[in-house]
């Protein structure tokens, strides 16, 4: 046994590493030199006329001497000093001690090389072939049945039979079904769905069918697309655009329809060419809206252009923004005619049902702006240097371009283009007005009820002659019963004060027997010295012979919620004002001396001589009762003054909005009138807009009716100006700089109805969408109202060349993106550049395969995903326990596929997987994008997502990489567990989960709750030593937490479980 493993590792090692023995040209020197030199002295750029892709170009050029290494130039450069050295150290690193060494013997063996070695072109490399459906591999005669089911299989087994590899056994059923659900809909199974014993096939249908399926893979591709909610500076828009959660929902939807991943790109890249009119199509613009900058329209375009590039056709054309790319067939002038085609393109916002104002929904979307926009080559990528002397036309790169369509430029239908023509938009915004009359008439109505409020309350005017009053001053040594009156019993005179021995709350007061003054002060030392809940002191005046109406101002010692207070009662109802409160400590035995003023509505009140409030009344009725009571309190009374308030006694303004004298609710009502004047204006105004619009963008309307439909617009416009000049006159009245705004916008209103009588005045169109600035200093509304009746047809060129079936690209990156999220490895290690640089993957023939089957079946990612998880290797199991040792030691890092790779769930699979094990799981479907935060339930893909809001908890585990994110990072770091450990999620998931176990199962012991635990949280029961574990830990918690009852300890201890349950790497992992 031991001869036959060395030998097939002898075998292997044939196969990945050439013997030091003997360097083999083509395995060896090649490559190294492809990597080092080619983007320097290869077929794209010679520098110093040197080509190395052959040895007869080396021979040519006198770079190498065979026999003799030390008399080559090649070898010369490459061990020079780090001046002379090749590669410059600025472009490259050196090559390394044994490449070195295997130079050096190559060349002095004699520069061995096959016959007749022939450079190779770009064109000849293997991604940019035509993309043909190779035959299916002949498998070994006595090859299980099981490979050949499948495609995937015979491709994969083919390759593993040839040099000898066994694959692991298949996964256990319910690691296998926990893999398929959380890559098909992102959830884990039930522990009902993983018993489910139905055909695989059947459960991979039923998935595919899922809406959960189309979220799942609309968050890999929204990671491909870069999705990101806005962002800016507080409320300055500048990054993406608002509402872009049309374009998420776009996503969706298309993976739940499998609609054709060529009509996907299509749509996104030229929706509004395509379906001008259609807002389902023109969601998906999305994708370009997504790149929108405010401050740099070239930073604008670059992100454009490399990530158009990147996510559809796996080239960095962006390398070739400042010079010819340096390894791929891209040249400078290729880039700038990429980005011509994008020149003219622009974002806007257009109205969705229901809605006119852009800030609280719009459809962002793309359209062509500037139709005769110039592009010109940046000189070394610097925008300040355009090479105006030649002007750039659109093209894709011209290595690809033998299939490109011609470009034709597209007629817009009437709503593209004047979107305030819309029937619905139109609808809306007449509602709107018709709703603004219908608020001003209640604004009105309210101002007349104030008012009639106002003149019913308005206070008793001063008389000319000054009335005299009596300062009252009581010491309370005894009680003058000629002004004071006291009712109820339980007063007593001692030690020098009045006491009220009864604790009650009504029946009992000291009353003034005439009347207070209209304007006064009062100062009053006491002490609370008892009392049942309240222990207040009340000083009430104003008050009604019914006690309906009264003013007051009282202390209160109640704990919690001692304050002073000033209240009011209006048709027998009490009213504490927040405005008139003020909390402070109040001691039962202490003494203190309250003092308020008031003046007419105003009352500013003082403890101890410190202010605490100033309030306006509603209103005031000066002629009624004065009275002192404790409430709920037993008090002493030392000292009571109360005398006329002086005329320069000056008190603080009240922080509460008065109610409006008589003159001020006359004039809330004059400006009430004119407000309403004017926004029945602006409904015949937007009337007569609409029907100018319809007519003036109907074809066969007459044009002389149309030219009177204008005019009555603009006569409508003036009139309406008119009405808001002479609101915001009667409104801003006494504002000199608002008066003579307000008298301006009257002479324009005046000088446009002239216009509009003789025909001159320039005519607006409803605005029916909102175009993003292009300029921080630009203002939405100097933007026209309607856009160009043409597109240049640029977009939907590129997209349909990127779509042809011709194109060698599209469907490989597609695939190779697809694969990776299935199988944790993706055929072709750099997914977003598939440029010369890409090495021709090991499976070169199952890609094409694929990429041959995904177009044929209509560009069905549905028909990709099935192939793909009914395959026998995406069933197999991941662990390496008890692998064939020789594969082991042949394919460590699964080249191969003779195993399954595991993968660690991503941000949103942890967080939704928690919620979903809990049954808290909101499965809406689509809507506005979420404030991210513990006590949402939505599923993560809906949270906002930009780089100044994301969630917490998501951020922990490997989230997209907003700028680019072709391919997630795993990581294991402490702040996962961490987060596992303490969050709120967590922690109340585990509680969820317990007790949705132990709901299904009410009777089940502490073992038993083990394995349904392991069963629905990983997959699998417990092995022996993990039951004993989990025994010992729950017994060993039930001694630490004796103090609570049998059912609360248990319930602590399941949870606790399934909390270390959800730390385990078996449930983070998808195995």
């Amino acid at each position: 046994m031991r001869i036959v493993i060395c030998f097939v590792v002898l075998a292997m090692t044939t196969i990945f590493e050439s013997p030091v023995w003997g360097v083999d040209y083509l395995t060896q020197i090649k490559p190294m030199l492809e990597e080092k030199c080619y983007s320097c002295h290869g077929v794209l750029k010679q520098e110093g006329d040197l080509r190395l892709e052959t040895v007869p170009l080396m021979l040519e050029s006198g770079a190498i001497e065979p026999g003799d290494a030390e008399a080559s130039l090649v070898f010369e450069r490459i061990i020079a000093d780090e001046d002379d050295r090749m590669p410059p150290a600025h472009d490259g690193s050196a090559l390394k001690p044994d490449q070195i060494a295997l130079l050096r013997t190559w060349i002095d063996e004699g520069a061995i090389t096959p016959e007749e070695e022939i450079p190779k072109g770009p064109a000849s490399h293997w991604a940019f072939q035509t993309i043909q459906r190779p035959p299916l591999p002949e498998l070994p005669a006595d090859t299980a049945s099981e490979w050949t089911a499948n495609p995937i299989d015979q491709w994969l087994e083919s390759k593993r039979a040839a040099i000898g590899l066994q694959t692991t056994p298949v996964a256990d059923r319910s690691i296998s079904l926990r893999r398929l659900y959380l890559d098909l809909v992102g959830l884990p199974p039930t522990a009902d769905q993983l018993d489910d014993d139905r055909p695989w096939e059947t459960i991979v249908d039923e998935l595919l069918q899922s809406p959960q399926h189309g979220e799942r893979w609309a968050r890999h591709w929204m990671d491909v697309w870069r999705y990101s909610d806005w962002y800016g500076l507080g409320a300055q828009l500048r990054y993406s655009q608002k509402h872009l959660w049309h374009w998420r929902d776009w996503i969706v939807e298309s993976l739940n329809q499998d609609k054709g991943y060529d009509q996907m790109v299509t749509e996104m890249l030229a929706g509004d060419e395509l379906a001008p009119e259609d807002p389902d199509v023109l969601r998906a613009t999305g994708f370009l809206a997504r790149n929108y900058y405010l401050f740099n329209r070239t930073t604008w375009l670059d992100s454009t252009i490399e990530h158009t590039s990147k996510a559809f056709i796996g080239l960095t054309l962006n390398c070739a923004k400042c010079h010819d790319h340096k390894y791929d067939p891209i040249t400078h002038v290729d880039y700038y005619r990429f980005r011509a085609i994008f020149e003219p393109h622009q974002i806007r916002l257009d109205p969705v049902h229901g809605v006119t104002n852009f800030d609280t929904d719009g459809l962002p979307r793309a359209f062509d702006d500037k139709l005769d926009a110039k592009t010109y080559l940046h000189l070394r990528g610097e925008e300040s240097k355009p090479d105006k002397e030649t002007e750039i036309t659109p093209s894709v790169p011209a290595i690809l371009a033998d299939f490109a369509p011609p470009i034709e430029p597209i007629e817009l239908p009437r709503f593209a283009y004047a979107p305030g023509t819309r029937d619905y938009f139109q609808q809306a915004k007449l509602a709107d007005a018709q709703a603004k009359v219908a608020a001003v008439q209640d604004e009105l109505i309210a101002a007349r009820q104030r008012h009639e409020t106002a003149l019913s309350t308005a206070s008793v005017e001063r008389p000319d002659e000054k009335v005299d009053f009596v300062t009252v001053d009581e010491s309370f040594d005894q009680l003058d019963n000629e002004r004071w009156e006291l009712i109820g019993d339980g007063w007593e005179f001692r030690d020098g004060m009045l006491h009220q021995t009864t604790d009650c709350r009504e029946g009992h007061e000291l009353k003034l027997r005439t009347p207070a003054p209209r304007d006064f002060e009062l100062t009053c030392r006491y002490q609370v010295t008892g009392g049942s809940t309240y222990k207040s002191v009340i000083f009430q005046f104003d008050r009604s012979d019914d006690t309906k109406y009264s003013n007051s101002v009282y202390t209160s010692a109640h704990e919690p919620g001692q304050k002073a207070q000033v209240t009011y009662t209006r048709n027998g109802k009490p009213v504490y004002p927040g405005q008139g409160t003020k909390s402070l400590k109040l001691e039962v035995g202490k003494a203190y001396q309250l003092r308020f003023a008031v003046r007419d509505r105003l009352v500013n009140v003082w403890l101890d001589d410190t202010f605490l409030i100033a309030y306006t009344y509603p209103d005031r009725r000066p002629e009624g009762v004065f009275s002192v009571a404790g409430f709920d309190a037993t008090v002493a009374f030392d000292q009571l003054t109360l005398r006329a308030l002086p005329e320069d006694f000056e008190l603080k303004p009240a922080g509460n909005k008065a109610a409006p004298t008589v003159d001020q609710s006359l004039k809330a009502i004059a400006v009430a009138e004119a407000k309403l004047d004017a926004a029945k204006a602006h409904v015949e105004r937007v009337s007569a807009i609409i029907a100018a619009d319809n007519l003036q963008y109907e074809t066969n309307s007459a044009p002389k009716e149309t030219s009177a439909a204008i005019q009555l617009a603009n006569q409508r416009e003036a009139q309406w100006m008119q009405a808001e000049a002479a609101h915001e006159l009667q409104l801003h009245e006494g504002d000199d700089k608002k008066t003579k705004a307000a008298q301006a916008k009257q002479v324009a209103a005046e000088e446009l109805l002239k216009k509009a009588a003789d025909g001159s005045a320039h005519y607006t169109p409803l605005r029916g969408s909102r175009k993003a600035l292009e300029t921080p200093e630009h203002n939405f509304e100097t933007y026209a109202a309607t856009y160009p009746k043409q597109s240049t047809g640029r977009r939907l060129a590129l997209a349909r060349w990127i779509v042809d079936r011709k194109n060698p690209l599209t469907a490989r990156v597609a695939v190779n993106h697809v694969w990776m999220r299935h199988f944790g490895e993706p055929l072709v290690e750099t997914v977003f550049d598939f440029g010369l640089q890409a090495k021709q993957p090991v499976h070169a023939e199952l890609l094409d395969y694929l990429a041959s089957e995904f177009i044929e079946s209509g560009w069905s990612f549905r028909h990709l995903h099935r192939l793909m998880v009914t395959s026998r290797a995406y069933q197999l199991r991941s662990s390496t326990l008890d692998a064939d040792p020789a594969t082991l030691a042949a394919d460590p890092n699964n080249a191969y596929y003779w195993r399954m790779n595991t993968r660690r769930m991503e941000s949103q699979v942890v967080r939704d997987s928690l919620l979903h094990l809990a049954g808290t799981i909101d499965l809406t479907l689509g809507g506005p994008s979420v404030k991210p935060g513990p006590e949402s339930r939505r599923r993560s893909l809906y949270f906002t997502h930009s780089a100044e809001t994301h969630d917490k908890f998501l951020t922990m585990f490997d989230d997209a990489d907003l700028m680019q994110c072709y391919r997630r990072s795993e990581s294991i770091v402490p702040q996962q567990a961490l987060a596992l450990s303490n969050s709120e999620l967590a922690l109340t998931a585990s509680q969820q989960i317990a007790q949705r176990i132990g709901d299904n199962d009410p009777e089940a012991n502490l073992e038993q709750f083990i394995e349904q635990a392991f069963f629905a949280l990983l997959a699998r029961l417990p092995n022996e030593e993990e039951v004993r574990q989990c025994t010992q830990f729950s017994h060993d918690m039930a001694v630490l937490r004796n103090d609570m009852n049998a059912a609360e300890l248990d319930a602590r201890i399941r949870a606790r479980l399934v909390h270390v349950l959800i730390n385990h790497n078996d449930f983070i992992s998808i195995r």
